[in-house]
């Protein structure tokens, strides 16, 4: 059995691992690399993108796309798998950037598309066979809804790839009992570390954030908030924040069409993503589809303006022109707060992921910042390898400081690869 990571020892983003035993071939993620990282192209794979693929099979943690946004450039063949909700979600998002203007991006979204209709769809302690490599998925939390991490077991050996993770989100309450209870034997993890140089830092969690959220709701009565529309359960979180507030909730046609997707597929297991649509009921839990003619902007029209005068709203926005008259007009009030609900070094200069498109876009604003990470703490991390007490050791991916877990975590075998290396256990 080898372990080899193409992409991915010394950078967060782009990761891809292989894992292989007797000419049977696991690959976990095929991403794009993050915006302004050093681009390390990869070469033909043998049995991910090029050559046989009949032996090998490729697993996605989740949809974003640093981990699936490469699955156009894999062999049109080979057997592909992820979570049901985690590929409609990406499907929705991915066949509205099919119709963006640049050709070559156009192009390769459509590709991206075509590619997701032949998925095979994988749950939560199914137990897939790729020849003599057994691959089992376990549900994490993550920024990313229906995200996984995988148990890969082949010649006596398991593995236990992370993916990414966090311990502070809203599903992460059952995430220790879990690993204590399928996560046995143990000899290598392959474990995420975005946040491995933010030391003795305790992320705030979901439901903190929410309860902020809530405060700011009944102290501004109209609420604009910038947020990944993949972000689910935030924006569930804030959905139920403006229930609570007594604010109606109003998002494009676009958001809902995601949101209803969850819903769909996960209402019946908690009410958390059971949202009332009907746009009749009380105005504690109105929820507001917006739609537009063509690249009209968004408007309040009709009786809709002054019912959300009179209650105040939570509204969704991206940065598109076609939200900046509701957000000039709205700016002007006192009664108005706009908060950035993303990682805000996509605003800061300073950093190789600056978008000035964005930048450009919030520029006239007031911003307040209001986000937690999608990825463990220092803390979280310690605690899921002293849970899982891997037998040979922890090898380091999605990182840019690998070397800190062995500063770090000093009571474990720490592995430090190179892109491409291969690791025999």
């Amino acid at each position: 059995m080898k372990i080899i990571i193409h992409r991915g020892t010394d950078q967060i983003g782009g990761c891809v691992t292989e894992i292989e035993s007797n000419g049977y071939k696991v690959f976990i993620d095929f991403g794009e690399q993050l915006p302004g990282a050093d681009k390390k192209e990869l070469s033909g794979i043998e049995g991910l993108t090029c050559g046989d693929v009949s032996k090998s099979a490729l697993f996605i943690t989740h949809y974003h796309g640093d981990h699936i946004g490469s699955i156009s450039n894999v062999a049109s063949d080979l057997s592909i798998y992820a979570g049901k909700t985690a590929i409609e979600i990406f499907n929705c998002f991915e066949s509205r950037l099919s119709h963006i203007p640049d050709p070559s991006e156009a192009e390769k979204h459509k590709k991206i598309v075509e590619r997701l209709k032949t998925i095979k769809i994988v749950e939560a302690l199914q137990r897939i066979k790729i020849g003599g490599i057994t691959v089992t998925p376990l549900f994490v939390d993550h920024s990313a809804f229906d995200a996984f991490m995988f148990i890969v077991e082949a010649d006596g050996k398991r593995i236990l790839h992370t993916g990414d993770f966090r311990g502070h989100g809203f599903k992460s309450k059952g995430f220790m009992k879990a690993l204590k209870k399928y996560v046995k034997n143990i000899d290598y993890i392959i474990s995420e570390g975005s946040n491995i140089q933010h030391l003795n830092v305790t992320m705030q969690t979901e439901q903190e954030l929410q309860k902020n959220f809530e405060t700011q709701f009944r102290k501004n009565k109209y609420n604009f908030v910038f947020v990944s529309s993949t972000n689910i359960d935030r924006i569930f979180a804030l959905y139920h924040a403006s229930e609570r507030t007594k604010r109606c909730f109003i998002c494009d046609n676009y958001q809902a069409k995601i949101m209803k997707i969850v819903s769909k597929n996960h209402k019946q297991y908690t009410p958390f993503y059971d949202i009332d649509y009907d746009q009749t009921t009380n105005p504690a839990g109105r929820f507001f589809d917006l739609k537009r003619r063509a690249q009209s902007p968004f408007s309040f029209i009709g009786n809709l303006e002054p019912y959300l005068e009179r209650h105040g709203f939570c509204m969704l926005i991206r940065s598109n022109d076609v939200f900046k008259p509701l957000l000039d007009e709205y700016a002007k009030s006192e009664e108005t707060k706009i908060y950035y609900s993303m990682w805000n070094g996509y605003l800061d200069k300073e950093k190789e992921a600056f978008n000035e498109l964005l930048y450009n876009f919030f520029e006239p604003y007031n911003l307040e910042h209001k986000h937690t990470s999608g990825h463990a703490d220092i803390e979280t991390l310690n605690a899921v390898f002293e849970t899982v007490n891997p037998a040979c050791g922890i090898i380091p991916i999605h990182t840019e400081a690998p070397e800190k877990f062995q500063r770090l975590f000093k009571g474990q075998t720490v592995i430090l690869l190179k892109d491409g290396e291969i690791f025999r256990v």
